[in-house]
């Protein structure tokens, strides 16, 4: 069985006096993709931001690779081996797409670090050829897709050995989203474990090894993809019956 990377355990999080998480437990195995699926409002983002350190108001606990970073700050968090890919992508607009990528490695950057960085930032180009075709393009003026992709570039610039991504497929075309799986697919497959929230149940779990049904901020169901493909509620909710 492989160790597990990411555990979190009665996890409560909160908007002001507003609760949004209730009692939360999540495993994630190192090198595994998993999913959390749910509808609006069921806090999937709120539990990746739980655990990205940027919401701070919370108890239970979130330990990856045995430490506790409950209490640390979401640039320690990300030192650590964690990366977020956030919903709405979040760019840098009026910079080029190099600019983006290369202000992923921000936290390591330094004059001995150079090569590694221009190492990466071919590795990125490889996994994503429009991208370096783009590279002196402002960012705000990709498409949909195309941003999606230099979100993702972006965050593995970081070293990611745990990679969150917040509903990647959102307002993109379905052959790009077909496109954004299979490179969450080749991160994986890279070595890089996977914490995926998204709505589109169905091509979420059609990459995952496990996965959560969130409602009303807690775990509703979990288990192996096929499992939650053939459950008759999980079908008759969240895959169009």
């Amino acid at each position: 069985m492989k160790e597990i990377m990411l555990r979190i355990e009665k996890l409560n999080a909160f908007y002001g006096g507003i609760q949004a998480l209730h009692d939360v437990d999540i495993h994630v195995p190192q090198g595994k993709v998993v999913s959390i699926i749910g509808a609006n409002g069921a806090g999937k983002s709120t539990l990746l931001k739980s655990v990205s350190g940027l919401i701070r108001k919370k108890t239970g606990s979130i330990v990856f690779k045995k430490e506790n970073i409950t209490p640390l700050p979401a640039n320690r968090i990300v030192s650590c081996g964690i990366s977020q890919v956030p919903e709405g992508r979040q760019l840098f607009s009026h910079l080029t797409v190099e600019d983006n990528i290369r202000l992923g490695a921000y936290w390591y950057y330094s004059r001995r670090n150079h090569s590694e960085i221009k190492d990466r930032v071919k590795t990125v180009y490889e996994m994503f050829p429009i991208l370096e075709k783009r590279s002196g393009q402002l960012s705000g003026t990709l498409s949909g897709g195309e941003q999606q992709m230099l979100a993702i570039a972006r965050s593995f610039m970081s070293k990611p050995e745990l990679l969150l991504l917040d509903e990647p497929s959102m307002g993109i075309a379905p052959l790009i989203v077909k496109e954004i799986f299979s490179v969450i697919t080749r991160l994986n497959g890279s070595g890089t474990t996977v914490l995926l929230v998204e709505q589109n149940a169905r091509a979420a779990l059609n990459i995952s090894q496990y996965a959560y049904v969130l409602e009303s901020g807690k775990v509703a169901l979990e288990g192996l993809p096929k499992e939650l493909l053939d459950n008759p509620r999980v079908k008759d909710v969240y895959l169009g019956g």
